[in-house]
């Protein structure tokens, strides 16, 4: 804790780690609007490094999905297939917070984690293609696209290896939790977290775990109070 009592977390994910999540998160996302102008075979894209990193900091930090989860809950904001109280609880069991949790330090846009090692990984893998929207110097944005190679890797883990199911689980959660918002709605709903706005630049981004499990308690004993009037 730090002197204000925030929740401080130095777990670092390794770049094998990083990689899945992101495979994860693509595998989740949608099909192209348009094509993916250097990779036309691909099955999905993410458009934006700025979304792509405001994903991940909620696939990381099981306690700010949490939180969100009972923002939906409480503005009656639908999530498609999910129970939003019933799911936030189950993120928030017992030592799973802890053991999911890889933080990521505040940086100039908010939270940031350098992704480069991982996305190497699965393009030099014929994964994913990047493709870089603009003329450089000058580039606009950057597209993740899903390769059909990608794809396949991704539902082999999904069959093959069950320890990583809750990376798959939980990128479903976020994409339906994210909707179609922009990066930059996301940043900013990230950044009304008081305890992220107030991390100091380049320091990990603190946990919210003991305020969420309170939240919850107490949304959950609101319901229990009504259903029993």
């Amino acid at each position: 804790m730090t002197s204000d009592g925030m929740e401080v977390r130095t777990r670092r994910a390794s770049r094998v780690q990083d990689a899945v999540r992101i495979l994860f998160l693509l595998d989740h996302c949608a099909e192209p609007d348009t094509e993916c102008t250097a990779h036309p075979d691909a099955v999905t894209v993410l458009r934006g490094q700025k979304k792509l990193q405001a994903l991940d900091f909620w696939l990381r930090n099981p306690d700010y999905l949490a939180d969100e989860l009972l923002n939906a809950a409480e503005t009656g904001r639908s999530v498609p297939g999910v129970r939003p109280v019933d799911r936030a609880a189950a993120l928030l069991d017992g030592d799973e917070p802890d053991l999911d949790s890889y933080p990521m330090i505040r940086w100039r846009y908010g939270a940031y984690e350098s992704l480069d090692d991982a996305l190497a990984l699965l393009v030099a893998h014929g994964l994913i293609g990047i493709d870089a929207i603009g003329t450089a110097p000058d580039i606009d944005r950057w597209d993740y696209c899903l390769l059909p190679a990608g794809r396949r890797d991704a539902q082999e883990m999904r069959t093959q290896e069950p320890d990583l199911s809750w990376y798959d689980e939980r990128a479903a959660l976020v994409l339906l939790l994210a909707g179609d918002r922009s990066g930059s709605a996301l940043k900013e709903l990230q950044y009304a977290q008081g305890e992220y706005e107030r991390t100091h630049m380049g320091e990990d981004i603190a946990g919210i775990l003991p305020r969420v499990r309170a939240r919850l308690a107490a949304l959950q004993n609101r319901t229990s109070e009504g259903l029993s009037a």
